[in-house]
């Protein structure tokens, strides 16, 4: 078998051999090609932009949503979960159509490419091909961008980590204005139940005498409280998730989950007994229960404002608010040096690549001579 092989081996050599000179020439002719082609593509600089996010405080509707599920928690219910880092990663805002077109647009890499704008999917296709966006495990981003002028490329570079600013923004302020408009409305409408509520017991009190309830009824009313302001906060949080990102959201689908339990919790402490004693809510005495149940609404609806109403403010303000939610740590600078093309690796690749070739194709060729001639001599010895 080793015979075999060297046998084989030897007379690859000897067939390369004969056919030295068109080997010679046929790579010779090959790398001087690739020599003038690697010479003749322009040199691609290449910039880079550093970037980090800066470090913010915990937003109010995380810390309602932290205190909701506090209170869950103590009455028995799963606490919420999810990561608090936002719903969405800014590599959206940065891989975005909006970002890479503005400055498409402003650079006109349609005369760069030569391109025309009529054909945008293919120039942006382009000018993506230049660029790598990269999320480091340190949590940094970092941005380059290849170009064929130094300077251009640079610019680019920084003015992505701007664009992409700006874009943020105008998505924080669109989101802060539906979140404003929809707290409002809800506010408002609580202020007039509260109202109502509030002039329903001044007068339910004033006819049944009634000013204070007793220890257990106000044990008894705390706790009501409690559970109602989180089944209706809940809800409230359940339509804002339903009207931002869908029913069949996952983040929508848990809060409905949560609600689902709160509801059950509240229909037991109302109708069963154990919660406040061996008898319900329901049961208690008329005037009494109809007094505590007055209270407890008001008292409801007041803690529920107090839990929007931080929520509410935050968003009017980032409705307005100016701020980078990128900060460029290094700034691109016109590299002084070439990144591509490798023009080494061309020649070297172009000299292998077609040694190998030509090899194969002598090979092949004196194979099939081969074939045909002891094909011609079989048929002559019949």
């Amino acid at each position: 078998m080793q015979n075999d092989r060297n046998e084989l081996g030897k007379k690859t050599f000897l067939l390369l051999y004969h056919h030295k000179w068109i080997v010679i020439l046929f790579v010779a002719i090959v790398t001087i090609v690739s020599i003038i082609v690697s010479l003749l593509l322009p040199n691609q600089y290449t910039a880079k932009v550093n970037a980090i996010p800066p470090k913010t405080s915990t937003s109010a509707m995380e810390s309602l949503i932290g205190g909701l599920s506090s209170t869950l928690k103590d009455i028995g219910l799963a606490k919420l979960g999810g990561k608090s880092d936002g719903l969405y990663s800014f590599l959206v805002i940065l891989d975005s159509r909006a970002v890479k077109d503005s400055l498409i647009h402003k650079y006109r890499f349609d005369t760069v490419y030569n391109i025309p704008f009529t054909k945008i999917t293919k120039l942006r296709k382009q000018f993506e091909e230049n660029l790598e966006i990269t999320l480091e495990p340190e949590g940094n981003y970092v941005i380059y961008f290849t170009d064929e002028n130094p300077e251009r490329a640079a610019n680019v570079a920084n003015d992505y980590i701007e664009i992409a600013n700006y874009v943020a923004q105008k998505v924080v302020q669109t989101e802060a204005s539906f979140n404003r408009k929809y707290l409002e409305n809800r506010i408002s409408s609580i202020d007039s139940l509260i109202n109502v509520l509030l002039d329903s017991l001044q007068r339910y009190s004033q006819k049944n005498l009634i000013f204070a309830p007793e220890e257990q009824a106000k044990a008894i009313s705390a706790s009501y409280i409690d559970l109602k302001a989180n089944k209706i906060s809940q809800e409230i949080l359940y339509e804002l998730y339903k009207s931002k990102y869908g029913e069949n959201d996952p983040l929508t689908f848990a809060q409905k989950n949560i609600l689902e339990n709160l509801n059950r919790k509240l229909n037991e402490f109302e109708n069963k007994p154990g919660y406040i004693g061996n008898y319900s809510l329901k049961s208690l005495t008329k005037v009494g229960g109809e007094f505590l149940r007055l209270y407890a609404e008001m008292e409801t609806y007041t803690k529920v404002k107090s839990f929007l109403l931080p929520y509410l403010e935050e968003n009017r303000l980032n409705e307005h608010r100016e701020m980078k939610y990128l900060i460029v740590l290094d700034k691109a600078v016109p590299p002084d040096q070439k990144s591509k093309p490798k023009r080494s690796l061309i020649v070297l690749g172009s000299f292998f690549g077609s040694l190998i070739l030509i090899s194969f194709l002598i090979i092949v060729v004196d194979s099939i001579a081969n074939f045909v001639r002891n094909a011609k001599i079989g048929k002559s010895s019949n």
